[in-house]
């Protein structure tokens, strides 16, 4: 009987980590999209600069 609790208290815990991998996982796969969305933003911000650099020239001459 004793051995039962214990296999059910242990499942318990299994079942806790399980789901605190998976939070933790979900977690990790937001940050990596927001790194990847800010890094397509840098650069366009970089092309955007770029372009506007041009047109001063272009207005110079």
């Amino acid at each position: 009987m004793k051995d039962l609790s214990l296999l059910n208290e242990l499942e318990l815990k299994i079942r806790e980590l399980v789901s605190s991998v998976e939070r933790e996982r979900e977690k990790n796969a937001t940050s990596e999209k927001a790194i990847q969305e800010s890094r397509k933003l840098s650069h366009i911000e970089e092309k955007v600069r770029n372009l506007i650099n041009l047109v001063d020239q272009l207005e110079q001459n």
